[in-house]
């Protein structure tokens, strides 16, 4: 009996914490935490960047909501949520890893004229070495636009130099060197 009263006591206390928490912090630190709470439930995305192909919004939008995944769907985009100067939609969502378990922070599908036109996903840079592991294995066997002599590929906002690999649908691209303190991007662009 005094096993479960601690446990109550000590539930009660964490769950004062963290309602304590949401109303002390500033906005910045509320969001991570709210944000790290999130992840600890969200789901795992296991859709290959290689594998990625022309979807349509509804139903893509339809099956990761079945999955767990809790989307936050917005219209009518200000450019600086745009990837692509066409993009009118967008979902995202948190996640807690992606492919072999790597951890991650967020999945988001970009949307034009109700087709998807990019996926992006956020890792946290201690991830860096496992994805990039994760996609020499996986893309083995794709193209690496950026090795391709006379290409130029460019950086990403960091100034470091963009990996890119042609993938059956689209491109798959991330940055070679991790930046101290700064997420890693993968993006998938749909192909024109």
């Amino acid at each position: 009996m005094m096993k479960i009263v601690r446990l109550l006591i000590l539930g009660g206390l964490l769950f004062a914490a963290l309602v304590l928490a949401q109303r002390v912090l500033p906005d910045r630190y509320r969001n991570d935490f709210t944000d790290w709470l999130g992840r600890l439930t969200a789901p795992n995305f296991d859709w290959p960047p290689d594998a990625m192909a022309r979807s349509a919004q509804a139903p893509l939008i339809s099956e990761y909501q079945r999955r767990g995944y809790r989307l936050k769907c917005y219209g009518s985009l200000r450019t600086e949520y745009k990837i692509g100067k066409n993009d009118d939609y967008l979902c995202w969502s948190l996640i807690k890893s992606a492919y072999d378990n790597i951890p991650a922070r967020m999945v988001t599908f970009f949307f034009a004229k109700e087709e998807l036109t990019f996926v992006r996903l956020e890792f946290p840079e201690s991830s860096f070495d496992r994805l990039q592991d994760y996609l020499r294995r996986r893309l083995a066997d794709k193209p690496r636009i950026d090795q391709i002599p006379g290409q130029r590929i460019g950086t990403d906002v960091f100034g470091k130099p963009l990996m890119v690999w042609l993938a059956p649908d689209g491109l798959v691209t991330t940055s070679a060197e991790s930046t101290p303190e700064q997420p890693i991007t993968l993006l998938w662009s749909r192909s024109p």
